[in-house]
This record gives structure tokens, sequence and C-alpha cells, in this order.
């Protein structure tokens, strides 16, 4: 049985991002670059609180995580 069992996988043109069914966790990968150019993703109430592995949320991940109907503070960078 394979982790990602417990993920809905969400495409863009670019990415995979992969949410955790609990609604807490997920995580998102380049299609090209991997995880070279992913992160984590932390989620509390359907709003996004913190992420990791880039310094700036890739703006085409932001925008996918918007349509999902996840909220984040940061949404005034773009």
């Amino acid at each position: 049985m394979s982790f990602l069992n417990d993920y809905s996988q969400h495409k863009t043109p670019n990415f995979t991002i992969y949410m955790h069914s609990d609604g807490d966790y997920g995580f998102f990968e380049h299609d090209e670059y991997g995880d070279g150019c992913g992160g984590g993703l932390w989620f509390e109430d359907k709003e996004l609180v913190d992420y990791d592995g880039v310094a700036m949320l890739p703006q085409e991940v932001w925008f996918a995580l918007k349509e999902l109907g996840i909220s984040w503070d940061g949404e005034d960078d773009y």
C-alpha cells in the first residue's frame, strides 16, 4: 500500500499538488524538476498557514489551491 493512497492529486500545467485526506497537510512537486521545485503545505481550517521547500510559493500552485477553496494571508503577494 502506497502512502499516496491517503492523498488526492490535483494537476496544473507544471505541478502536481497532493492533499492529504485529513485536510491538514499537502505537498507539491514540479512535473519536470520534482521536489527540487516543490515543498510541503500545512493547513488549518482550509487556510494555508505554512509552506516550505521554496522561497516563494509558485503562483501556479497558489492559484490551484485557491480553486480548491484554500485561503492564505500571503495572497496579496500575487
